[in-house]
């Protein structure tokens, strides 16, 4: 074995600090600041809207049912089919009740000659009971006599008057203009009183729907009204609108028509009814549908979108850009929707750059890259 020389072991050192020094990399350049996309929170015109669940009613519903006992004679509508007040819906058999007419007047006619008698014979009492051919008592036998006779012709003429309404119930008429339902009585069938609905009646048009309101806040809205009033202003009006089940919005305008006299004590609330025109028929009883009261005209509002808005334990919260391309956290108080956006109560300005799009890459103090959500569109 040959012992290493200095001059060897010298060569060894240098190429092994230079496998070393290859071995070693360069820090990696830092990463540059996240890009982000914003709006800046402006004023827009803004309706203050109240969404409330509500269901429709007609504003006239009435089961028309037999007031006497008889037979179907005719049926004269379909089912489905619109009537106008008046209009012939049943006709029932009305001979009995024409037979009972006319034993009525007949015995008005008895009554009323009972009536001639006894009056004949109480004016010839009056005249012999001075020259004393008659008692006292026969004369009061005359009296009563009479009274009776015409209390006879009384009843005679309140049983003819029943009778004449009887007969008029024979013919079943639309008590006002609506729709007619279903049906399941036919042409012969018997009916009285009992026998239940001869059919349903409904006006369509308008429609009323019911909704209900706290009683704070239906007590705050009287309260301010009554002070503008004081005031000599005219009253704040309530324009409500209707969004159906297809979420799409119901091209008539509704009126508040009145709230309820009496608050629910087991809901603490008052229900609250609007009047709707339906002149296409649209709207139906019992639909469930949401109403949209809108406070007085537009007014101007801060608006941010509703992507930008985030939520931890101390409430909603925002990121904002400030001057030198810093985030910054800021909580705000929100109000209503309105579209995609939110109105905000507190916590922004017009003006304020809030990141919309790539929230989840910033937090509070970092520099970002920002770019206008409309410019990046």
């Amino acid at each position: 074995m040959i012992p290493a020389t200095p001059i060897r072991s010298g060569l060894a050192v240098a190429v092994l600090l230079i496998l070393t020094g290859c071995g070693k990399s360069e820090a990696p350049p830092p990463a540059p600041p996240p890009a982000v996309e914003f709006t800046k929170v402006a004023m827009q015109e803004v309706a203050t809207v109240f969404e409330f669940v509500a269901r429709t009613r007609a504003k006239e519903d009435a089961q028309i049912r037999a007031r006497i006992t008889g037979t179907i004679l005719e049926r004269n509508f379909e089912e489905g089919q619109v009537v106008k007040e008046g209009d012939l819906l049943f006709r029932i058999d009305p001979r009995p009740y024409e037979s009972a007419v006319n034993s009525a007047r007949a015995r008005i006619d008895q009554a009323r000659a009972a009536v001639q008698v006894a009056e004949r014979n109480y004016t010839r009492g009056l005249q012999l009971v001075d020259d004393g051919y008659i008692s006292k008592a026969e004369m009061d036998k005359l009296l009563g006599e009479r009274d009776s006779s015409k209390a006879a012709l009384a009843d005679a003429e309140a049983a003819l008057e029943k009778a004449r309404i009887d007969l008029e119930f024979t013919e079943v008429k639309a008590p006002f203009s609506g729709t007619t339902g279903r049906s399941e009585l036919s042409i012969g069938d018997l009916v009285d009183p009992n026998a239940g609905p001869l059919v349903s009646l409904v006006k369509l048009d308008p429609m009323l729907v019911d909704f209900d309101v706290d009683e704070q806040a239906l007590s705050r809205r009287l309260q301010e009204n009554q002070q503008r009033s004081a005031q000599g202003l005219p009253p704040v009006e309530f324009t409500p609108r209707l969004k159906l089940v297809t979420g799409d919005l119901y091209e008539h305008v509704g009126e508040i028509e009145y709230a309820n006299n009496r608050v629910n004590p087991s809901t603490g609330t008052v229900s609250v009814t609007a009047r709707f025109p339906n002149p296409d028929g649209l709207l139906y009883p019992g639909q469930f549908v949401r109403i949209l009261v809108q406070r007085g005209a537009p007014e101007q509002r801060l608006l941010i979108p509703q992507a930008a808005v985030l939520e931890d334990m101390q409430g909603k919260y925002v990121f904002t850009i400030g001057a030198d391309e810093t985030v910054a956290r800021k909580n705000v108080q929100l109000g209503q929707r309105e579209g995609m956006n939110r109105v905000v109560e507190s916590g922004l300005e017009e003006g304020d750059r809030v990141i919309v799009n790539g929230v989840q890459k910033v937090r509070p103090g970092a520099k970002v890259t920002a770019t206008p959500v409309a410019q990046a569109q």
